[in-house]
């Protein structure tokens, strides 16, 4: 009988396995990268292109454009593609950020070449269908007015501005950006966009030669163009001068949005480790500093994180929560408390080892089967890094000390530095 009054025993995390990938050129060179692993006949397959947000003036462009690929082809309408899709037990999902869009196939091998052929036939060959582009436009919308009300949304949309100002990644949009799209400029983004040298196949799950050469029938005669893209994102080393204390105005509002932070670097920077560190120490999980100051000890607010995110050319250092309107300048003045006390005492023994371990343990529940496996591989080969990564990663992890993440707190971590946006009220 299990004993369920003794904790399974401890271990540390000296290591963690890492498994290379198999990859293979089709007739066209695309590459398709392999991880098969998994008991069960189930297969994801990725195509990723480099057409995120940031490639358009319009960043609602690239992302209606993604979206639109299921809603009809010159051969199908949008409910025999959803048909076609779903009769298999299969589904797609499509996604876009800043720097990608993707369109991802998950089905039985059984099944793959019966549902192949339509994520073939969604990214060659949509329609743009002015009918379901009128329904999905109003959509979006009537969402995007909904969430006008809500501080947060306001919060997130402004925070990203403000940060990556003059940068393609803080492109604003606002309410006639949605009104002057027109499908010819989806067709036009597409155009430029998906048929290119960008398209990259990620395949994961149960991967034998039938399921490699079912993809290199379906894709191995794609034809392919070769622009430039990266280089037509401005590089903006400078950021324009700007107010670093904002506050917008929600009348009526009950809570109000806090946004604190600050642009940053990328993976490929020497700090990068030591910062998901002390990020972490300070909003990174449950029982951080911000969490346990201002949720558990003062109660103003149900959660709160810090963390830094990068893209493929820009990063940045986030603090997030939303509190209640009466204690919102109380939770501001606690918020720059912990992040002093960062920068002027060492972090204890008991606390590092803590947060080392779970960062360790999240890192290494990150590769538990083959989709988790490939998202690792994915989030650093898109970034021009290779799974060396994680290794230099956990290494960094165990082996950084209470000085070093003092430093890195007096360096980046600066209040001067650091952007306030409050939206809703500041009492």
């Amino acid at each position: 009988m299990l004993d369920r009054k003794t904790a399974p025993e401890a271990h540390a995390i000296d290591s963690i396995e890492i498994k290379t990938l198999d990859s293979f050129p089709l007739k066209n060179q695309l590459p398709v990268h392999c991880m098969s692993a998994g008991s069960q006949e189930l297969l994801k397959l990725e195509v990723i292109l480099d057409a995120g947000s940031a490639h358009h003036t319009n960043p609602l462009i690239p992302s209606f454009t993604n979206a639109m690929l299921q809603e009809g082809t010159s051969t199908r309408s949008a409910m025999q593609i959803a048909s076609d899709v779903d009769d298999y037990g299969a589904f797609l999902e499509l996604d876009h950020d800043k720097d990608f869009a993707s369109v991802s196939l998950y089905t039985l091998n059984k099944h793959l070449k019966k549902t192949l052929p339509v994520i073939k036939d969604i990214l060659l060959n949509p329609s743009f269908p002015e009918k379901e582009w009128s329904i999905f436009r109003a959509n979006r919308l009537q969402k995007y007015k909904v969430n006008q009300g809500k501080v947060s949304f306001i919060a997130g949309k402004r925070f990203q501005e403000i940060i990556f100002a003059g940068t393609a990644y803080g492109a604003p949009f606002e309410e006639a950006d949605y009104l002057s799209i027109t499908t010819n400029e989806l067709k036009a983004y597409w155009e430029k966009y998906y048929t290119n040298d960008s398209l990259k196949f990620l395949l994961c799950g149960h991967i034998d030669d039938e399921v490699k050469e079912t993809v290199a029938n379906n894709f191995g005669d794609l034809k392919v163009k070769h622009p430039s893209f990266y280089k037509d994102l401005p590089a903006a080393k400078t950021i324009k001068p700007i107010e670093r204390i904002q506050f917008i105005e929600k009348e009526d509002a009950i809570q109000s949005a806090i946004r604190i932070g600050r642009r940053l670097f990328t993976k490929n920077h020497n700090d990068y480790f030591g910062m998901k560190v002390l990020t972490t120490i300070l909003g990174g999980y449950f029982g951080s500093r911000l969490m346990s100051n201002i949720r558990e000890d003062k109660g103003y607010t149900y959660g709160i994180g810090a963390g830094i995110a990068s893209y493929k050319k820009e990063g940045y250092f986030y603090i997030s929560t939303e509190v209640g309107a009466d204690v919102c300048s109380a939770a501001l003045t606690e918020i720059y408390k912990e992040i002093e006390l960062l920068q002027q005492e060492l972090v204890t023994e008991q606390e590092l080892q803590l947060v080392k371990n779970y960062l360790l343990g999240n890192l290494l529940k990150s590769f538990d089967g083959p989709f988790e496996r490939m998202d690792r591989f994915k989030s650093t080969r898109l970034y021009g890094l290779d799974l060396g990564f994680y290794t230099r990663y956990t290494a960094a992890i165990k082996a950084i000390t209470a000085e070093e993440l003092r430093n890195l707190a007096n360096v980046w971590l600066q209040k001067d530095d650091l952007v306030e946006l409050v939206v809703g009220s500041r009492k």
